[in-house]
């Protein structure tokens, strides 16, 4: 199912509203969406529930974090986000064009996002491609300092990297990887 303009336009001012003073999530946010949108375009799926929660994956940051937090401080507000972040989705949603099985849907998904263990249903996996992908964006950039961004890049490999899974996934990678030097080695285990 295709996601009205109405509901995307609805959808950006929230996130506008909510990210005003959180420009890395704001840019995340939008770069998640990009590469989800071409997720589906390649590989399929319902736009309205899956652009919808890449719209709304990291919103429950929403005044977790102080200015200039280490990554230590976003690994602790990632344990709640997902359930805090799904609470407010649902009230967002409720106000838009949205079935009470949608809500759900998005809700669940947002809910799971950050879950990187286990098996995945088909739109989770899509939810977590699209999001590790828009955490490696050289758009979005970096909001870590050297020491955290090397720590950063180690979990990225060993939780993120092999949730890269779609062929459209891995050629968004390598791309993003080639601008994003510290991920450029990994692009060579998409060949084996």
């Amino acid at each position: 199912m295709k996601l009205s303009s109405s509901n995307e336009n609805a959808l950006l001012g929230e996130i506008k509203k909510i990210f005003v003073s959180d420009s890395w999530d704001y840019s995340h946010t939008l770069s998640a969406v990009k590469w989800i949108k071409e997720i589906i375009r390649y590989e399929g799926g319902n736009e309205k529930i899956l652009i919808t929660t890449m719209y709304l994956h990291d919103i429950g940051y929403f005044g977790a974090l102080k200015e200039n937090y280490t990554l230590d401080e976003r690994i602790e507000a990632k344990k709640k986000h997902m359930f805090v972040g799904a609470d407010m989705a649902r009230g967002i949603l409720s106000k838009l064009d949205y079935s009470p099985e949608e809500i759900n849907k998005i809700v669940h998904l947002i809910e799971v996002h950050d879950n990187l263990d286990g098996s995945k249903s088909n739109n989770e996996s899509k939810v977590i491609e699209a999001d590790s992908l828009a955490q490696i964006d050289y758009i979005v950039g970096n909001n870590f300092g050297e020491k955290d961004f090397a720590k950063y890049v180690r979990i990225f490999e060993k939780k993120r990297f092999p949730r890269i899974i779609t062929s459209i996934g891995k050629k968004i990678f390598e791309v993003l990887a080639h601008e994003n030097k510290l991920f450029l080695k990994y692009t060579s285990l998409f060949k084996k």
